[in-house]
């Protein structure tokens, strides 16, 4: 998923280009004076390279189509970032980094131009324009370690390749106690609003709430997931999200021990092999149920703890009684035998018939 940086044309190379301006959009369209620009708005107009710090007191307007993050950057709490129309992704490159560590009562808030609730109307049209899931793309880390998400809000993201908002991407990072509400996502690309499918271990997902989304988290195989996320709207708790799930991508199997313990949602593969090799341990806490796609089946080399244990469950995408409608087809779909492989014991060339997996082939 790493992204060859597009070269930059710019128009009049003997002026030497403004990170960072600020003022108003506003045109004078009626001869007057314009306005006087609003002092807490900064408009961001050039990579950064330098060790940067963006202010708490400020609202950051990303204004550059190809926006990279080179060098380490620091977002304050209380830091508004909104993504205007000519500015849509942030990339991590060169020694980038970022530190986005907010409070509860200060969150640092990434989210559309047209967001009027979050910062004012920074786009100047009164209400003639509402914020929608898709207005901007996405930032990624790009291959990079060490980026924390913490008491962040990502609102009307997910209009990238894959439909992620934050993509945590061949490395390590931290998100804890961020929202994600009204993004994309795409649960048949197996990728979350929160995109971390190819997560390195270490990373961390802890006390995020999603919500509105089309599909919320995906992970990759080596990652531990808690109970501490929550899958709907803490203020109304029917609003969940579309594809309401943990999506897991496999590329090389569980070979060490990983736990996997959130019982609001199930787990779902989607995985003609997903291995658990040799000397790896999958712990499944009690009520956590795992779903599976069309041909999906898992292969047992290493072991499988608490499998049998009180409310687990490995059964049909289609089967909405242990979750709820994970698919989101209503009623369009039943679960049905053979819906699914199953679990090969490829220590004793056996298929598993726990009487807790539900509409597999054997």
């Amino acid at each position: 998923m790493k992204r060859m940086r597009m070269k930059k044309f710019l128009i009049g190379l003997l002026v030497p280009a403004i990170a960072m301006t600020m003022g108003s959009c506003n045109d004078d369209d009626d001869g007057n004076e314009p306005e006087k620009p609003k002092s807490n708005v900064v408009y961001v107009t050039k990579d950064i390279d330098e060790p940067t710090t963006w202010s708490g007191d400020s609202i950051y307007v990303i204004k550059t189509w190809d926006f990279y993050v080179n060098n380490t950057l620091t977002i304050e709490p209380g830091t508004i970032v909104k993504f205007h129309p000519d500015g849509k992704d942030l990339t991590l490159g060169g020694q980038g980094t970022i530190i986005a560590v907010g409070t509860a009562d200060k969150p640092i808030i990434f989210t559309s131009y047209k967001d009027d609730d979050h910062g004012g109307d920074t786009n100047g049209d009164g209400s003639a324009t509402q914020p929608l899931s898709k207005d901007w793309g996405e930032i990624n880390t790009n291959g990079h370690n060490g980026s924390r998400f913490e008491f962040c809000h990502f609102y009307y993201g997910g209009n990238s390749t894959w439909g992620a908002t934050l993509t945590i991407e061949d490395g390590i990072g931290t998100v804890k106690h961020c929202v994600f509400a009204y993004n994309a996502g795409t649960a048949s690309h197996l990728t979350g609003a929160l995109n971390m499918y190819n997560a390195h271990a270490g990373s961390v997902v802890e006390n995020c709430t999603f919500y509105g989304n089309q599909c919320p988290l995906s992970i990759s195989e080596v990652m531990n997931i808690d109970n501490t996320n929550v899958f709907h709207n803490p203020d109304n708790p029917s609003e969940t999200n579309k594809y309401n799930g943990i999506y897991v991508y496999s590329a090389d199997g569980i070979s060490t021990a990983i736990t996997w313990a959130e019982t609001e949602v199930p787990f779902v593969i989607d995985d003609v092999d997903f291995w658990i090799n040799e000397n790896g341990t999958l712990t499944l806490g009690n009520d956590v149920v795992i779903k599976f796609t069309t041909d999906s089946r898992v292969v047992l080399a290493g072991s499988i703890s608490n499998g049998t244990g009180p409310g687990v469950y490995f059964t049909s995408y289609k089967d909405d009684s242990k979750k709820g409608d994970t698919n989101a087809d209503g009623n369009s779909t039943s679960p049905a035998n053979g819906d699914w492989e199953g679990i090969y014991d490829n220590i004793h060339s056996a298929w598993l018939t726990w009487s807790n997996i539900l509409y597999d082939s054997h």
